[in-house]
C-alpha cells in the first residue's frame, strides 16, 4: 500500500517541480525559470478500485532526475523510505527491517511498477524551442509512442499518452520567479487516480548530496525484484 504511495508522490512531485498551469499577470515569472531543487511537506491521496488511502510525508527533488521521500505515520515515525537516482531506485521499511534496491523496471508487475513508468514519462517537461505558447503539440515519448502536451501562455497544462495516461497541473505559484504547480492530478492506464499537494515548498536552495541517501544501516537489503505488495 505505501510503496504505490511512494510510487505516485515521486512521479507527481518530480512532474511539479518543472511545470505549472498558467500563471496570473500579478505574479512575477522569470523568463525560462526552472526549478533545480526542492524541497516540500507533502499531502497524497490515492483512490483506486479496491482502496482510498491519505498520507503525509517530505520529499527532496534535484534536477533532473534524484529523489528523495520519506512518507510518516500519524505519530511522525517512518513508515517508508525511498530514493531515486537515475533508474536506480532504493525503497527502504524500517519496521520491517528490510530494504530493496535495483533498477526501476525490475520493479514487480502491480500497479506500483506502473507508476515508476510514468515517472520518467512526467520528469521530461521541456519543450522544443520554437514550440507554440498555447495550444497542442504531439511528440515523441521517451518510454515509445507519442505523447500529447498541452500549453497554456508557454507552460506544461497536461500531458496525455494513447496508453492512458494523464498528468495535469494545477493550482500554480511563482516561487522568487520560478512557477510551480501546487496540485497535480494523475491517471494511471488502470485507473487508478492520484492527487499531490505541495505544503509551504522551498525552491532552488542547496541540498546537500548526503540528503538524498536513505539509511539503510540494521535493514537488510534485498534486490527490488523480491518486493512483494503489502
Amino acid at each position: 500500500m505505501y510503496r504505490l504511495l511512494l510510487i505516485i508522490i515521486a512521479a507527481l512531485l518530480a512532474a511539479c517541480s518543472t511545470t505549472t498551469r498558467q500563471l496570473p499577470a500579478s505574479v512575477p515569472v522569470q523568463p525560462g525559470a526552472v526549478v533545480e531543487t526542492l524541497s516540500s511537506t507533502v499531502t497524497v491521496s490515492l483512490r483506486t478500485a479496491d482502496r482510498n488511502l491519505a498520507a503525509r510525508g517530505v520529499m527532496l527533488y534535484r534536477r533532473p532526475d534524484q529523489l528523495r521521500l520519506i512518507l510518516l505515520s500519524p505519530f511522525g515515525t517512518t513508515v517508508m523510505e525511498a530514493q531515486l537516482n537515475g533508474e536506480q531506485l532504493t525503497l527502504a521499511y524500517p519496521a520491517n527491517g528490510v530494504a530493496y534496491r535495483g533498477q526501476v523496471n525490475e520493479l514487480p508487475a502491480a500497479t506500483g511498477q506502473r507508476g515508476f513508468a510514468m515517472l520518467r514519462w512526467v520528469l521530461d517537461t521541456d519543450l522544443p524551442t520554437g514550440s507554440v505558447t498555447t495550444g497542442s503539440i504531439s511528440r515523441p515519448a521517451i518510454r515509445g509512442g507519442t505523447e500529447q502536451i498541452t500549453l497554456q501562455d508557454g507552460l506544461v497544462v497536461e500531458k496525455n499518452l494513447a496508453s492512458g495516461e494523464r498528468v495535469r497541473y494545477r493550482n500554480y505559484r511563482s516561487h522568487d520567479g520560478v512557477p510551480l504547480a501546487q496540485e497535480l492530478q494523475m491517471e494511471s492506464a488502470e485507473g487508478d487516480r492520484i492527487r499531490l499537494t505541495l505544503e509551504e515548498p522551498e525552491v532552488n536552495t542547496v541540498l546537500d548530496d548526503q540528503l538524498f541517501q536513505v539509511p539503510l544501516s540494521g535493514l537488510q537489503l534485498l534486490p527490488l525484484s523480491q518486493l512483494k505488495t503489502p
